[in-house]
């Protein structure tokens, strides 16, 4: 099997919401095959910022399912965004 790339942007609740703890809860909630990879924190609007993170793992079926959940569970998030797919 090979590997994917996923591409994500994730919008906190609010702007006063903390990004550091919202990329630090991240990595805790992927899936045993998925690795947090490069991320930054870009301004988005009107003061809130959007994280932007890629993910790492063994494409297989149920995968990207898997990591959004994770993600869409982590508090303070609001939304969770695939900007790209890809294999690598």
């Amino acid at each position: 099997m090979g590997e994917v790339a996923l591409k994500y942007r994730i919008m906190p609740e609010s702007p006063d919401s903390d990004t550091d703890a919202i990329l630090a809860k991240i990595a805790e909630v992927l899936p045993e095959d998925g690795t947090l990879g490069a991320h930054e924190v870009k301004p988005f609007a009107f003061g809130l910022n959007a994280i932007m993170i890629a993910i790492i793992g063994i494409d297989r079926d149920g995968f990207a399912t898997e990591v959004e959940d994770g993600l869409n569970s982590v508090p303070h998030v609001q939304t969770v965004i695939l900007e790209e797919q890809s294999l690598i």
